[in-house]
C-alpha cells in the first residue's frame, strides 16, 4: 500500500490493513500474541475506541481471536476436517492394513503455557490435562503425540486406558462431546534428545509435526495437539478438498 493510498484510509482501516499484512506475510504467526490495545494506541496515535473498532473487525474476519485476561492472538487460517474425517492415528493406519501399538508416556495435570492456553481459550487458574503417547508400527516408533485438554473437560479421561482406546472415541463416548472439526497446520519441529530417542533415533533424522486444534459441536476448542512423525517412515497428504491424511511408506529404507 503506497503512502498516498494510505492517507485516504481512516485510522482504524490503517490498523486493520497493517496487521493483516503482517499476518499474511507471516511476520505474525498463528497464536502469536498481538500488542495490547494500549500499545496499539501509542503506536498509531489513535484513541482506544478506534483501536477497539479495528480489533473487533479483525476478530469478525477470523484473523484474530481474544482470550479474556490474556489478550488478542493471531488465528490460524483454517484447514478443516468435517466430522466424518476426524480419524485417529490408529484408524488411519488400520485403513492401510497396519496395526498400531500405543505406549502411554505421560498423563498429568499441568499449568498450560501461553500457546496451549491461547489455543484452548483458558484463563488462569485453569489447568490442562496433558496426555503423551508413542505410536509404534511394525515394531518401530512412528509418532510421538501429545494432547492437551481443559482439565475440567471430562473427569473420566484420567481413569481410562489410553493405550488401547482412541482418544477421539473416548471424548465422544465417555465425555458426550461431538467432534465437529480440526484446524491443522504442519511445521518443521525442533525436538529434544528425549523425543528423538523415543522415536528410535532414526538413521536419517527427518521429522515433521502436525499441530492442531479440535472443536466440539458448539465450536469450542476441546483439544490442542502436537504430533511429531518420523519423516523417513511417514508422509503427509492433502487432497484437493483440503483433507489431510497420513501415509505409511517406509521411506528411505
Amino acid at each position: 500500500m503506497d503512502q498516498m493510498e494510505n492517507s485516504y484510509l481512516t485510522k482504524h482501516r490503517q490498523i486493520i490493513e497493517a496487521l493483516t499484512a503482517e499476518i499474511q506475510e507471516e511476520r505474525l504467526k498463528p497464536y502469536d500474541r498481538l500488542p495490547s490495545e494500549k500499545e496499539l494506541c501509542a503506536q498509531w496515535q489513535a484513541s482506544r475506541s478506534t483501536v477497539r473498532k479495528a480489533m473487533d473487525q479483525l476478530a469478525d474476519r477470523g484473523k484474530i481471536f481474544r482470550v479474556p485476561g490474556k489478550g488478542s492472538f493471531v488465528a490460524f487460517p483454517k484447514i478443516s476436517h468435517q466430522t466424518s474425517q476426524i480419524l485417529s492415528f490408529s484408524e488411519k493406519m488400520k485403513a492401510q492394513g497396519l496395526e498400531v501399538e500405543t505406549k502411554l508416556i505421560l498423563k498429568e495435570i499441568i499449568e498450560p503455557g501461553e500457546e496451549i492456553a491461547a489455543a484452548l481459550k483458558l484463563t488462569k487458574p485453569a489447568r490442562a490435562l496433558m496426555i503423551q503417547r508413542l505410536r509404534i508400527v511394525k515394531g518401530e516408533p512412528m509418532a510421538l503425540q501429545t494432547a492437551f485438554m481443559p482439565a475440567n473437560l471430562c473427569a473420566n479421561l484420567m481413569k481410562e486406558d489410553l493405550e488401547s482406546k482412541s482418544l477421539n472415541h473416548l471424548l465422544q463416548e465417555q465425555c458426550n462431546i461431538r467432534l465437529s472439526r480440526n484446524d491443522i497446520w504442519i511445521e518443521a519441529p525442533i525436538i529434544s534428545k528425549k523425543e528423538q530417542k523415543l522415536l528410535g533415533n532414526p538413521r536419517v533424522p527427518l521429522f515433521l509435526a502436525v499441530v492442531g486444534v479440535t472443536f466440539d459441536q458448539n465450536d469450542k476448542p476441546v483439544r490442542f495437539s502436537r504430533g511429531v512423525f518420523r519423516g523417513d517412515r511417514v508422509r503427509l497428504k492433502i487432497n484437493d478438498t483440503g483433507v489431510f491424511d497420513l501415509d505409511y511408506t517406509g521411506l528411505l529404507g
